[in-house]
């Protein structure tokens, strides 16, 4: 039943797609590419907090002080201007001034501010433990803030305070650093389609297209990949940056299973297997009405009235939740049919408070009416004559995948005088 292929695969490798002069992957390294930090060297720089020029991202390169100065400001407040008192000899950079200001920092008895010299894991701490809501006059331990932080799943306890942080290690503690404060501004769904310069996504918001951003960062299940990857079903956390387009995307691959699909106890049946459902799951249109939007409610109520359906759904490959459903009707079984003249099979489901379906039959469509408790082969245009005969009919049909009647098994019944 449930087909192993992994429609995502994980091993994708990172890649470059390009639109024109631009890239929906320009924030890939060649050097971070498999890294358990990929992820958030990434994110920080397709969001603006790092900047980093070049093919390389040089994870174990330490991260100096003058680079930190320009990222703090981004993460804390560091006031308008530095104090008119520190006196900086070394940098002209006003965001070090600002940190000395603030007191985050210390200047050295020449009033050098060292912004060549590798940043410590306190000094980081002091910052971001700030950041998070430690006040100083709580304590002005770095143990402390280190303390702190680990509460807040942004440091290891068992961190040496006095070690020069590298870019790779700055960049996965300023990323938990943005989650524990709730900057990212996010949402989650399940993607309806993309293209190289948009994505669609279902989410609490509704169905909206989002353009990405020139150096977006895409990942699925980890691992990064393009547009191309972020097809029907696949559920996502996406990230906007201050444009208000997308910078980040990180989602789930896709398992599908097929079979004959049902609804029961809040769960979508395929076949015998049972399945949880994403809230935000997305419903293709059937193959036999393509430009009607099929909604889900849609569907489990022609399954109560005697609709069978068959089809695929996708699965989040985490949590095997459906994603996506793709359904089309199978069986209609003793529904009430009239047929046009034109040759479409209208079946009646007025008593279920349902729209009536209609349908038009295969070329090679096999058509076997009963009447008078005699069953004959026969054909579309015998069906209308029946109807402009008086005839009342009854019809259990088989459907293709692609929307048309193939079999149809007609009972006709003359209805009883008043």
């Amino acid at each position: 039943m449930k087909d192993l292929r992994k429609l995502v695969v994980s091993g994708v490798v990172a890649s470059t797609l390009l639109l024109g002069s631009v890239s929906t992957y320009a924030a890939s390294f060649d050097d971070v590419s498999g890294l358990d930090s990929e992820m958030s060297i990434t994110k920080l720089v397709s969001l603006g907090y790092l900047v980093n020029k070049g093919s390389d991202f040089n994870p174990e390169k330490g991260f100096t002080r003058g680079e930190f100065a320009d990222l703090a400001a981004k993460l804390v407040y560091l006031g308008k201007a530095p104090s008119k008192s520190v006196k900086v000899k070394d940098t002209k950079n006003a965001n070090a001034a600002k940190l000395v200001s603030k007191g985050y920092f210390k200047l050295t008895k020449k009033g050098e501010f060292l912004p060549k010299k590798g940043l410590t894991y306190a000094e980081l701490s002091k910052v971001l433990a700030s950041g998070l809501g430690f006040k100083t006059s709580w304590s002005n331990r770095p143990v402390d803030f280190l303390f702190f932080l680990e509460r807040k799943g942004v440091l290891s306890i068992d961190t040496n305070l006095n070690a020069v942080v590298t870019k790779e290690a700055a960049a996965v503690a300023v990323d938990k650093f943005l989650q524990a404060k709730d900057v990212y501004r996010d949402l989650n769904g399940v993607v309806v389609g993309s293209t190289p310069t948009s994505i669609t996504v279902k989410s609490d918001s509704g169905v909206k297209t989002y353009k990405l951003s020139s150096n977006a960062s895409l990942f699925i299940d980890d691992q990064a990949t393009d547009t191309d990857a972020l097809g029907l079903g696949t559920a996502v956390e996406v990230i906007f940056d201050k444009a208000g387009k997308v910078a980040f995307v990180s989602g789930s691959g896709l398992d599908s299973f097929e079979g004959t699909l049902g609804y029961s106890n809040g769960k979508i049946t395929v076949g015998t297997t049972a399945l949880e459902v994403d809230l935000n799951f997305v419903v293709s249109n059937l193959p036999s009405n393509p430009e009607k939007d099929f909604t889900f409610r849609e569907f489990t109520g022609y399954s109560a009235a005697g609709v069978s359906y068959v089809g695929s759904v996708y699965t989040n490959y985490t949590n095997d939740q459906v994603t996506a459903l793709n359904a089309a009707i199978g069986k209609l079984t003793d529904k009430g049919l009239t047929v046009s003249a034109t040759g479409e099979y209208v079946f009646d489901f007025s008593e279920n408070a349902l729209e009536n379906i209609t349908l038009t039959a295969d070329e090679a469509v096999e058509v076997n009416v009963t009447k008078d408790g005699k069953t004959a082969a026969s054909s579309t245009s015998d069906l209308v004559k029946l109807i402009a005969d008086g005839y009342k009919l009854t019809a259990s049909v088989e459907v293709s995948a692609e929307g048309k009647i193939t079999v149809a098994n007609v009972k006709a019944e003359k209805p009883a005088a008043n």
